[in-house]
């Protein structure tokens, strides 16, 4: 297996074709996301989804339907039925005589949720890398070249925007090990995280910890080293997890 510098030459040719295959999905997905294709309630759950992964509303944040509603310049019905959705993911809770808020989690239960996060990651990863294929280490190198491009972002879309390629460059990395149950779960775990680690980095404003992990758990799957790629993916989520409680920690008022 020739040097991780050495893949983009390797690869390139492959990940261009790939490129362009995923430029079409996109294209479709765009033409697809019209009103005519998905549904108001599809509409309202997917920008509602976002906007609590970005920040906009807060952990413990009330969602007021009216106010929720007119920011996102809809009626009160395709709402009603998009925060069922949500709540089963995690990401918002139904509290008696308050409504919907945005769900909030405590120190020990982020320690548990990434604990859990680890174990699927690392199981997940040993079974990608005995099954990847030169096209999955193309898009995985794909990926984390585009992230290092935004990598010292500052703008807040810039920031989003990193976030969304590190989801496809996790999602990408474990693909391989085709394990749908236990990706399903993983989804699951990184709703309920998301929002809180994207308010850390927007604490910090630090991607650089997180961008060089990226690239050794590159190089280990591009390498084929299980050992290498099981560890790094170990320390990522408990560095990630540490950066986030100590973020959470110097935000909290004295």
């Amino acid at each position: 297996m020739p040097a991780f510098h050495e893949c983009y030459t390797i690869y390139n040719i492959k990940y261009e074709k790939i490129q362009v295959m995923v430029s079409n999905v996109v294209s479709m997905q765009a033409t697809l996301s019209g009103a005519d294709a998905l549904s108001l309630p599809e509409v309202v759950y997917r920008s509602l989804r976002k906007a609590i992964l970005n920040g906009v509303f807060l952990p413990g944040q009330v969602l007021r339907q009216e106010e929720v509603a007119s920011r996102l310049g809809v009626s009160r019905s395709p709402l009603r039925e998009a925060l069922p959705r949500l709540e089963a993911e995690g990401l918002v809770v139904l509290q008696p005589r308050r409504g919907y808020t945005v769900a909030t989690l405590e120190p020990e239960e982020i320690t548990e949720a990434f604990d859990l996060r680890r174990l699927l990651e690392t199981e997940l990863a040993q079974r990608a890398i005995l099954r990847r294929t030169e096209a999955d280490i193309a898009c995985v190198y794909g990926i984390i070249s585009d992230m290092g491009k935004l990598a010292s972002a500052t703008s807040d879309d810039d920031v989003a925007a990193w976030f969304e390629l590190n989801l496809g460059f996790h999602n990408a990395l474990l693909a391989p090990a085709a394990s749908p149950h236990h990706m399903r779960a993983l989804a699951n775990l990184r709703g309920i995280l998301e929002s809180y680690i994207r308010t850390e980095v927007r604490l910090t404003g630090d991607l650089r910890q997180a961008q060089q992990e990226h690239l050794q758990m590159a190089q280990a799957f591009v390498n084929g080293d299980a050992r290498v790629l099981v560890d790094i993916t170990s320390e990522h989520s408990q560095h990630t997890r540490d950066r986030l409680l100590e973020g959470l920690m110097r935000s909290r008022p004295a």
